[in-house]
């Protein structure tokens, strides 16, 4: 049976439905099946392949709400900056504390030295700082920028600064002097890391371009991304360079072409000459809120040549890394999450973080990767094992009814590992509370639902790596179901108008001279302005058929059964029901009425969805219609009599119809036009009606005249009489 409730839809759309009896599976195999569900310790990917996530530990809180970079020395200690020009430290046993905290602003850059010493920079005021092992921080430049985006090691052993407002990488001398390298022409230089060969690749805002910048400043445009601003870039140990770009970029932030610009004179700490005051937009949205348009991510190989890699309409990458598998790991926000790209085209989703954005990442040799995180500022680590178990709890099933549970069964790759498989039912729509609880479902046991019968179903499945810590890999989930079979009901039953047959086929084309459109089932019939033609939803269209009559019946079915119907016919004075038609596909029917004595009848209607059912399983509705008329007899025209009265000519005549109410009489005079006779009443609406009617007498000494009178039916009677 089907499992989804159709609402107010009529059988001869759920007749076109599968056989009910026909076991449903419900099946979760893609990716966007499996997010539906609620993930702990998996990782899924975008193939559809969910498998032990990467094992995950919260190393630190920083105890503010954004941490936005971090950095690592040679003794294996990490460092992020963050929020409230707040530095912290963290030991290779995880020991946390705060290094430093520094004036300025919050920490967007650091780098390592050689030494003990970390080097942060503070934004908006772009003051550089040198903080040694102690914790004792030293101003080292301020550079005459807003913002320090990045800060990297060049191969002439100076510091260089990505800036924005404006847009530059300016080189920070040890003993802090402060030169100018190249100015992009932007109002960011976002993001910047090293290329091992004494270049920077850089990424800029507005315009969204990645840039090549040589050790003397000459820039070359590597690609110009279809984005607003390049958040984070990485390089691959092949010389790969990997870009994130996000935000909607417009013609009106177009990038001016860069420029190489010779180095300023030296001026020390207090930062390069600077040309004319230039006005600059905001700051690029960091970390706290997504910049709009989503983000993609893009791999420029060694030779040049671009490729887009991933793309979304919402998450914005804020962090790249290539981890020791050469695979490329990727940061988001709004939702603080962390991907793989495995393929141009695949993608894995390892982790789905409490904090909002993922904000930087840094890989280690042994294959984890440090990150640090905002809304709040946490130090994390991924990997490098992976989480033991894991488990995956499914949407819910919404079978539409109550329903009978079949096998769950399931497709994986076990490498070694386990999974285990368990259900449960009930009937509210959310499994909060008063379901069944979880049952195992037993491989042993042909894997068959023990969970009671109901409308919801849930399953839930346990994944655990085998000894050698490899992870099992579940591909698909699917649970057999059938729904217990509701009988269907028939909500109405309406007669047509007599003289009218529905067309052997919907399709049928009718002319408007000869066809007669139904109101919806249930709506009152109104007559529409002449020309135009009624196009309301559950319309039909009938031709005209002296003789015939019809009805049209609306139902339904809870399960979505196709169903069959039963027309019979019984006369008011009769006691039994004499079989019209039997086996209708369709919720309506015609029939030449001519060949059924005058005088009133009811229909009566059977529904049945035995079609969709096992034998002798199906149920059936059943429903009288109201009243109705047969008549097929034209009324009476008695006592016609027709007298010269002076220049008029008076007639006189009775109209008498047995069944149905009079619709009109005319009268002509010597086979001219009809003229409506109007009856004594002044109204036209019994089965009986007296006409007295005055007419101007033509010339000539006979004269013929003749009534036509009709009923409700279109039965049409005529007689006439000759006067001299």
């Amino acid at each position: 049976m089907k499992t989804r409730l159709f609402g107010m839809m009529a059988a001869a759309i759920a007749a076109t439905a599968v056989f009910a009896v026909q076991t449903r599976t419900w099946t979760q195999s893609e990716s966007s099946d499996f997010e539906k569900g609620q993930t702990k310790g998996l990782a899924l990917s975008s193939d559809g392949r969910l498998s032990l996530a990467p094992l995950w530990k919260d190393v630190a809180d920083a105890g503010v709400a954004h941490l936005w970079c971090v950095a690592r020395d040679a003794k294996g200690n990490i460092f992020a900056g963050g929020a409230e020009g707040k530095v912290l430290a963290v030991d290779a046993k995880g020991k946390s504390r705060t290094l430093a905290t520094l004036e300025g602003g919050s920490v967007y850059a650091l780098a390592t030295g050689k030494g003990d010493e970390v080097y942060a920079a503070v934004s908006p005021e772009a003051k550089v700082y040198k903080i040694d092992g102690s914790g004792k921080s030293t101003l080292l430049a301020t550079l005459k920028a807003r913002y320090v985006w990045a800060l990297v090691w060049g191969a002439d052993g100076a510091l260089y600064a990505a800036t924005g407002d404006p847009g530059q990488i300016q080189r920070i001398a040890a003993d802090g002097k402060v030169s100018l390298l190249f100015d992009a022409a932007e109002a960011h230089v976002r993001s910047m890391v090293a290329d091992g060969k004494g270049n920077f690749i850089a990424g800029t805002e507005p315009g969204g371009v990645v840039l090549r910048v040589s050790p003397k400043g000459e820039g070359f445009v590597l690609y110009q991304t279809a984005k607003r601003e390049v958040t984070a870039l990485t390089i691959a140990s092949d010389g790969t360079v990997y870009a994130a770009a996000s935000g909607a970029r417009t013609a009106a932030t177009a990038p001016v072409a860069p420029s190489a610009a010779p180095p300023a004179p030296a001026t020390g700490a207090s930062g390069p000459a600077q040309g004319p005051a230039r006005q600059t937009p905001p700051p690029p949205t960091v970390a706290v809120a997504p910049g709009g348009a989503g983000s993609e991510v893009y791999s420029i190989g060694p030779d040049g040549e671009p490729r887009r890699l991933w793309s979304h309409a919402v998450f914005t990458v804020y962090a790249l890394a290539v981890g020791a598998d050469g695979k490329v790991v990727m940061g988001t926000g709004n939702d603080g999450r962390v991907y793989r790209i495995d393929t141009p085209f695949t993608h894995t989703l390892l982790a789905d973080s409490e904090p909002q954005q993922v904000t930087a990442l840094l890989p280690s040799a042994d294959g984890a990767v440090i990150g640090v995180t905002a809304n709040p500022g946490k130090v994390f680590q991924m990997g490098p094992g992976i989480e033991k178990t894991g488990s995956i709890e499914s949407d819910i099933l919404d079978a539409g009814g109550f329903t009978y549970w079949g096998r769950l069964r399931h497709e994986a790759e076990l490498n070694g590992g386990s999974i285990k498989l368990e259900a449960r039912s009930g009937n509210l729509e959310r499994a909060q509370s008063n379901w069944s609880p979880w049952t195992l479902v037993d491989p042993d046991k042909g894997e068959r639902i023990t969970a009671p019968a109901a409308r919801y179903l849930g399953w839930r499945a346990t994944l655990t790596a085998a000894p050698n810590a490899k992870s099992p890999v579940l591909k698909l989930v699917e649970a057999a179901y059938q729904a217990k079979n509701v009988a269907p009901v028939i909500e109405r039953i309406e007669i047509t108008p007599a003289n009218y047959k529905f067309p052997a086929s919907s399709l049928t084309a009718s002319s408007a001279s000869t066809a007669l459109t139904l109101p919806a089932i249930g709506a009152r019939k109104t007559t529409p302005a002449a020309g135009v033609t009624s196009t309301e939803s559950g319309t039909a269209t009938m031709n005209l058929d002296k003789g015939w009559i019809g009805a049209r019946w609306r139902a339904l079915d809870a399960n979505g059964d196709a169903l069959e119907s039963k027309v019979e016919i019984r006369g008011a004075d009769e006691r039994e029901w004499k079989p019209l038609k039997d086996k209708l596909k369709e919720t309506r029917y015609s029939w030449d009425a001519t060949g059924l004595a005058d005088g009133r009848y009811k229909l009566r209607v059977t529904v049945s969805d035995d079609v969709d059912n096992y034998p002798g399983q199906g149920l059936s509705a059943q429903m009288e219609s109201e009243e109705f008329v047969i008549d097929n007899t034209p009324p009476q025209v008695e006592g016609l009599t027709a007298r010269v009265e002076g220049n008029k000519i008076a007639i006189r005549f009775r109209a008498v119809d047995a069944l149905t109410p009079l619709e009109y009489a005319e009268f002509s005079i010597n086979g001219g036009e009809w003229n409506s006779a109007r009856p004594t009443t002044g109204i036209t609406d019994s089965l009986t009606h007296e006409y007295i009617v005055e007419a101007d007498k033509p010339a000539g000494s006979e004269y013929t005249v003749a009534v036509k009178v009709a009923d409700g039916n279109d039965n049409v009677t005529v007689r006439k009489v000759t006067v001299h």
